[in-house]
């Protein structure tokens, strides 16, 4: 082999890997680092031309989910199920839109809805024996659900073991969840700390023990230190942001927030939690409605990502910053809007009574 020829194939290959290396994530990828706005334009494409994919299907009840609506995500939930069977996420997916659903469902329906939901729980763990997020789920719904819909907290204990077999890593986060069912501070701070210890490189470990801490009766000090690893462990992701800005706001560190907010905004354009969260402390916590104002209309100026605060929740916020400086007029205004945007989100009912009586 000519030299020549040799250098023309390391260079494909350098080639070749540096188009690995910035290649555009995969939908599944996007969904796990609570990208579901990409997700979902990802998946509308894919699906204009291969309706009846499986996978895309289930991601886009995924999807649907995360923007909070349950109808879509039931049917394409649904009809995952019908094109594969035997996937354990389509069943592992029916299950927490089924879940979601009877959380909010009115006492006739929650019965037959959480039924639906352990049937696919289960039936994941049976496709799929190692499936660590279907148990975590079962866990809460054991102590949650009465007798009669299948409520068993000696089987939400065997859960748990079950995953300190199986995935031993993942321990802490059954113990967690146990911790939190039964409001035991103490047991839940241990098993997040041991999240840490047993998986430093993992941004959910981080970022749940740092949410943990930065209460301000805690270690929002130390919730910091957490917060700033798991932003080196993915700046592309949005959590750690938001509990940096939450810790600096509440110390009225508006420098350091705005700094945080920007550099949220460089890395995750799509998700302005940041901002909102902001916008909370200054309003609640700072008494300061001017500047809440002005991160409430920033958040309000994109469409709000998956599985964050919502739009009707920013105008209604926005509505309360601008009673608080006396602009009665405008407070409705808002508060209406909110309302309008979401009939079944109470606290905007509550206060707009409240401001017009």
């Amino acid at each position: 082999m000519s030299v020549v020829s040799t250098g023309v194939r390391l260079t494909a290959a350098l080639l070749l890997f540096a188009l690995t290396a910035h290649a555009e994530p995969t939908v599944q990828q996007l969904i796990d680092a609570d990208h579901w706005i990409r997700a979902r334009a990802a998946l509308e494409t894919r699906l204009k031309v291969a309706p009846n994919d499986p996978v895309a299907t289930r991601q886009m009840a995924q999807v649907l989910h995360a923007f909070n609506d349950l109808p879509g995500a039931q049917a394409q939930a649904e009809r995952a199920v019908k094109l594969a069977p035997n996937d354990p996420e389509a069943h592992f997916t029916l299950a927490e839109v089924a879940g979601d659903q009877a959380q909010h469902a009115n006492p006739l329906k929650q019965l037959g809805l959480a039924k639906k939901f352990r049937k696919e729980a289960e039936q994941a763990i049976a496709l799929d024996p190692k499936h660590v997020e279907a148990r975590l789920d079962l866990i809460s719904f054991h102590y949650q659900a009465p007798g009669i819909a299948g409520g068993d907290k000696k089987k939400a204990a065997a859960l748990a073991a079950e995953i300190e077999r199986i995935a031993p890593e993942q321990a802490w986060r059954a113990k967690a969840t146990i911790a939190g069912q039964l409001k035991d501070s103490t047991a839940l701070a241990a098993s997040y700390k041991e999240g840490v210890a047993k998986q430093p490189n993992d941004y959910r470990a981080r970022t749940s023990y740092a949410n943990w801490l930065a209460a301000p009766w805690r270690s929002p000090a130390e919730a910091e230190t957490h917060a700033r690893a798991a932003v080196a462990l993915d700046p592309e992701r949005c959590a750690a942001y938001t509990i940096l800005v939450v810790v600096q706001a509440r110390e009225k560190k508006w420098d350091q927030v705005d700094a945080t907010i920007a550099e949220a905004a460089a890395k995750v354009p799509d998700d302005l939690s940041p901002v909102y969260q902001a916008g909370r402390v200054a309003l609640t916590d700072a008494n300061d409605p001017v500047r809440a104002e002005g991160y409430f209309r920033r958040y309000l100026s994109k469409p709000s990502e998956g599985g964050t605060s919502t739009q009707a929740a920013a105008r209604w916020r926005l509505g309360l910053a601008l009673e608080k400086q006396g602009r009665k007029e405008e407070a409705i205004k808002e508060i209406q809007l909110a309302s309008e945007l979401d009939p079944k989100f109470e606290p905007a009912k509550k206060d707009l009574k409240r401001i017009k009586g």
